[in-house]
């Protein structure tokens, strides 16, 4: 019998060249689909949720398991990073930290400094619509383009990770790995935020919006993320082996690193929200 897929004669019950599973008209039965499907749900749920405690529990150490060759147990980076992508975007209603509504655009500093109502003003006589009319259309755009633009996140922290610790001398993809669990880890972080902190704050208090709340609330997550990126960067960039003064040199440049991607963390996030701005102000 040979494999359905690459035509190798088949004894076993995978085929050793390309992993075909040995075909029989069985597996054509209601009861197998059946048990199939069930299977591949729990196989899924199973290996996102080891994915998931993992990232969370042991920074640093899904990554380093994935580049050195533990990944039957774990989801693939990119495979993890689009199922939370969809998850943070679907489950979190209306404005969240990366798709801001217009209001906020016209309203709020910083970003009327960046002559946002000027903008919006030259849009509304360009297109004649009504200042409500166009808040719809904006909203929706922004939403769209949020979910999809968030990938630049990955290859740019991946391009700062690779220039801070290029001594490390790893592969651009091992440095993109890292960012891509780093950014898998901030979505979920401030979706926990958001359930956790800023839901009930806004259904306890009856505030729309409150600068000392939002001021305390930048500053831990900036504080979570410092401490999130210091203990990931001594698991993946590991130094055990080198000596003591080199492994002290590389604690102090990890805590200098890990505290400026906490001090600058809502700084890139102002530019993405300014990018999808203009994005649509000038491609919509």
């Amino acid at each position: 019998m040979n494999c359905k897929s690459c035509g190798n004669e088949l004894q076993e019950t995978f085929c050793p060249i390309c992993g075909e599973k040995k075909f029989d008209t069985h597996q054509l039965s209601v009861k197998h689909f059946a048990e199939e499907t069930f299977e591949g749900f729990i196989h899924f749920d199973n290996k996102f949720l080891h994915t998931l405690k993992l990232l969370l529990t042991k920074p640093g150490q899904l990554s380093l398991d994935y580049t050195e060759g533990r990944r039957i147990k774990n989801m693939k980076p990119v495979q993890f990073f689009l199922v939370v992508n969809l998850l943070f975007f679907f489950l979190i209603i209306g404005n969240n930290l990366y798709s801001l509504g217009l209001n906020n655009y016209i309203t709020y500093q910083p970003f009327t400094s960046f002559e946002t109502v000027k903008a919006v003003n030259d849009k509304l006589a360009h297109t004649g619509l009504t200042l409500a009319e166009y808040k719809q259309l904006f909203n929706e755009e922004i939403i769209a383009n949020s979910k999809e633009f968030i990938f630049i996140f990955v290859p740019f922290y991946g391009l700062i990770f690779g220039a801070l610790l290029f001594w490390k001398k790893k592969f651009f993809v091992e440095h993109l790995i890292f960012a891509t669990h780093f950014m898998a880890f901030i979505l979920l972080l401030n979706f926990l935020g958001f359930y956790l902190v800023s839901v009930p704050f806004s259904l306890i208090t009856k505030l729309h919006y409150s600068q000392l709340f939002d001021d305390l609330y930048g500053t831990s997550i900036s504080v979570i993320v410092a401490l999130y990126t210091f203990l990931a960067i001594l698991k993946y960039y590991k130094s055990s082996s080198e000596s003591r003064p080199k492994h002290i040199a590389d604690i102090t440049w990890s805590v200098i690193i890990s505290l400026g991607i906490g001090y600058s963390y809502f700084t890139f996030i102002q530019g993405y929200r300014m990018l999808l701005f203009w994005k649509i102000i000038y491609f919509k």
